[in-house]
Formats: structure tokens, sequence, C-alpha cells
């Protein structure tokens, strides 16, 4: 008889207490500050980081030591799972997918990667569908048809604030940074399928204002007239949250359909304060 075991990383920014109610396997990711490391979401949490960032700190990010996916996917195994579902941040951004399929070969367990090209809420979301279909008594193989119908419309689009921050983490150049401080342009990030899940220039702005209405329309002429659940993603940017929320009910979504959360400490070591993203993804 099949047993589906749903993992994921901490990227998602589920809780523990959350994890153990779904009833999802987790595995934490790796953040640095100075030189100490910690694991996510078990010493240390999102405020932490934010305090680093606070204190001028440039935390940095790690994949989990391989012997402690080999050690959870065992795990699992002696659990009596079957079969793994396996839904990390995207590959794009970690190489995490390649060292669970790996650990799954060492330990001989069936396991899927699943990339939603994303990472955050949209990585959480999925993560939760699947264990609700895996006990709905749906095959791997019906997860993931059902997901990847949803995973290659979704988008994130991202409007960092600390341009100078993005460049020390190595996600823009110097340069560029510079030159988007020279000029008050405000970038507008995107994560999707068409980016492959890395983080990409979707338009350039001259207004923060102006950067946000331009996002929040984009998304909104992709998902106009779908049943979708939209995220609200910010690291201490609570104004722009209230914001973004604003324009997305003037345009007629639920209030229901929409969450506000904190980005993971993994992604806001990399995004910086004061950043926000806004995740949409289409219900099944």
């Amino acid at each position: 008889m099949t047993k589906i075991a749903i993992l994921t990383d901490s990227g998602c920014g589920i809780t523990t207490t959350e994890a153990q109610t779904q009833g999802i396997f987790v595995i934490p990711l790796l953040v640095l500050i100075g030189n100490d490391t910690y694991h996510d979401g078990v010493d240390l949490q999102t405020q932490d980081v934010y305090q680093a960032l606070r204190d001028g700190k440039y935390p940095k990010t790690s994949t989990p030591m391989y012997q402690s996916i080999e050690d959870m996917l065992r795990q699992i195994k002696e659990q009596g799972y079957t079969d793994v579902l396996a839904i990390p941040l995207s590959a794009g951004l970690s190489s995490t997918h390649q060292s669970i399929r790996l650990a799954a070969e060492e330990v001989g367990i069936s396991t899927s990667v699943i990339d939603v090209y994303s990472t955050c809420l949209i990585q959480k979301h999925v993560a939760i569908k699947a264990k609700q279909l895996a006990d709905q008594g749906l095959s791997p193989s019906e997860i993931i048809d059902r997901l990847n119908r949803v995973i290659s419309t979704s988008n994130t689009l991202i409007l960092p604030d600390d341009l100078d921050h993005l460049a020390k983490g190595g996600r823009l150049t110097p340069l560029a940074a510079s030159l988007a401080n020279l000029l008050k342009i405000k970038p507008v990030l995107q994560l999707n399928k068409s980016t492959q899940g890395k983080i990409d220039v979707f338009a350039k702005i001259r207004t923060e204002r102006k950067a946000l209405e331009h996002s929040i329309e984009t998304l909104h002429e992709t998902f106009e007239g779908k049943k979708v659940a939209i995220y609200i993603i910010h690291s201490a940017a609570g104004d722009r949250t209230q914001d973004a929320k604003r324009l997305l009910l003037e345009k007629g979504y639920d209030p229901n359909a929409i969450a506000v959360h904190d980005i993971a400490a993994v992604i806001a070591s990399h995004t910086g304060l004061n950043c926000l993203g806004i995740q949409f993804i289409e219900e099944l």
C-alpha cells in the first residue's frame, strides 16, 4: 500500500508547530551570521535575522548538510512511508533538489522532487496542497500532475528596498545597484517558471508607488477571473504591505484570499529589510 510523505524545507517559512499539525516533514536550511551557523526554524527564527540586518550584519545561507537530509529520509522510511514528494525551494536558488535526490538513492525510497520555481508562501502552499491530495488517496503521479498545472502559472514579484544589500549578497551587481540608487530607479524582480526559478529583473520603475501599482496590475492581468491564493510577504515592511493589500482589494479580490506573512529567514538574508513580495497561485 502506498504511503506518501511530504517533505519541504524551511525556505517556505512553515513553523515547527504548523509542520507537525499538517504532518509535513521539514529540512532546516542553514543561516550563517558572523562565525556562527544556525538551523533555520530550530535555533534561529525570522526575527533573529531581521535583528541581525538592523545591526548591519549580512547573513549568508547554505544548503543543509547532506547527512541531515539522508537522516530525515531514513526516518521517513522507518515510519512506513513508501514514497516521498519533496518540495524544496526553487532549484534556481538552491542545490537542495540534487541533495535530496542523491540521499533518496542512498536510502532506497522512491522520491519525486517538485520544482516550484519559487519559495516562501508558494512553496508552503504547494506543500500543504500536496499533503491534502495525498490524504485523499491520490497517487504520486496524480498529485504531481495537479500541482504542476498551478505551479506553471504562479508568479512572485519582488520589490526590494535595500539594493546595496542585494548587491553584497550577489543578487545584483554593485554597478547596477549604484546606478539604480543614483537614478532613483525601483526595480521589480520576478521569480517563476519563465525565469527557471531564478530571480530576474522584470521592470525598472521610477517611483515606489508606480512599481507597486505596475506589479499588481501585471498579476491581475494574468489571474483575473480565476480563484487564487494571494500572499503578501515582507521583511519588516508593514506600511508597504498595507498599500499592497489595499490595491488588491480595489481590484476586487476577496480579502479572505489574501494573507500577509513575514519573508522566511533564509530569504530575508538575501533581500534585506523593507522588502515586499506579492505571490499569486491558482487554487486547485
